[in-house]
């Protein structure tokens, strides 16, 4: 089995109500867990930034999926790389639900809207994605 690793950015049509973004989570989780895909999206008003990990086929698959989900457009595929070990290891998917005061504060990723994925160079948005988690999980353990 091959490891890959996907990381696309997107802009949402409408913010992700929290009915939607917790059936988005629930149907990932299983079907992440029985692909052996492990993850991480964020999501802003107006963007979805999401890192895939785990068999090449099984992240292609997953891709795919998302790609044609109707809720977003301009999915843009950021980096594919074949890392050497998964950055989420033991999540199904994790998720962070704003994108924007969670992200790095460089201004050179912001606009009008805030916080964009499309700005990060490809060759930073692993460290991006990275920083993400890292918040989120000190969020998580704060709560």
């Amino acid at each position: 089995m091959k490891l890959v690793r996907l990381i696309y950015a997107s802009r949402l049509i409408a913010p992700l109500a929290k009915s939607d973004a917790k059936q988005i989570l629930k149907t990932s989780l299983r079907r992440n867990n029985a692909l052996g895909v492990t993850g991480y999206l964020c999501v802003s008003p107006t963007h979805a930034l999401q890192c895939l990990e785990g068999p090449r086929d099984a992240v292609n698959g997953v891709y795919n999926l998302v790609v044609a989900d109707k809720r977003h457009f301009e999915v843009t595929l950021l980096r594919y790389a074949e890392p050497w070990r998964r950055l989420f290891p033991v999540w199904g998917m994790g998720y962070t639900a704003d994108l924007a005061t969670a992200a790095p504060e460089s201004a050179r990723w912001h606009d009008a809207s805030g916080f964009n994925p499309f700005l990060v160079e490809t060759d930073l948005v692993e460290n991006v994605i990275e920083t993400l988690c890292e918040r989120s999980e000190q969020v998580e353990l704060r709560a």
